[in-house]
């Protein structure tokens, strides 16, 4: 079942969904628009990629912190951002990733890897990563605080057993940073 706008804000006010900042107008019939942070991770110089030898990725792997400025992703360039809201969800819930039309009609293809788990962010509320391809032929500019996805919830039937932030195996779990470890990188402003 998806949530809509009326369940949304209840399960707001009883802390099963936290979204930290929230913007009452960003919540839509069955959705909340979230927005970009001005945190970025560019790959560069890196001929093959090896999923088994993430050194290679490690190195190649670049943050970019723009202090509010505009990011500018060249044509067929792939990147990582993040949401500039954090996100917390309970055991009794899961929740998708939706790009929104307006980004998508500009040739820009966000989220990847659109679910969320039931208990993401219960240890500690956390910004979403997004997977992001500019499949446009112009470069286009990415605004800190522009609209950049809808995230939808699902109540699932019966709540998880345990949820991601709790499993020893989720790799993503209880991170303050928006990369794991292994992503460990220089941060250029």
């Amino acid at each position: 079942m998806i949530l809509s706008d009326i369940d949304i804000k209840k399960y707001i006010e009883r802390g099963e969904i936290v979204i930290d900042p929230l913007d009452l107008e960003n919540i839509g019939p069955c959705s909340v628009d979230l927005t970009l942070s001005d945190t970025f991770l560019v790959f560069e110089g890196v001929e093959i990629i090896d999923p088994q030898k993430f050194s290679d990725l490690k190195r190649s792997a670049k943050t970019i912190k723009t202090n509010g400025k505009p990011f500018t992703i060249k044509p067929h360039q792939f990147i990582l951002a993040m949401t500039r809201e954090k996100i917390a969800i309970s055991k009794h819930l899961a929740a998708t990733l939706e790009g929104r039309s307006s980004i998508a009609r500009l040739g820009l293809i966000v989220h990847a890897a659109g679910l969320v788990n039931p208990g993401t962010g219960i240890l500690q509320p956390k910004p979403l990563v997004l997977e992001v391809f500019c499949e446009n032929t112009a470069p286009i500019k990415l605004y800190p605080g522009m609209k950049i996805v809808q995230i939808i919830f699902h109540k699932l039937t019966t709540p998880a057993s345990k949820g991601y932030d709790e499993r020893k195996e989720s790799q993503f779990a209880a991170q303050n940073k928006w990369m794991p470890e292994k992503f460990e990188n220089n941060t250029t402003t």
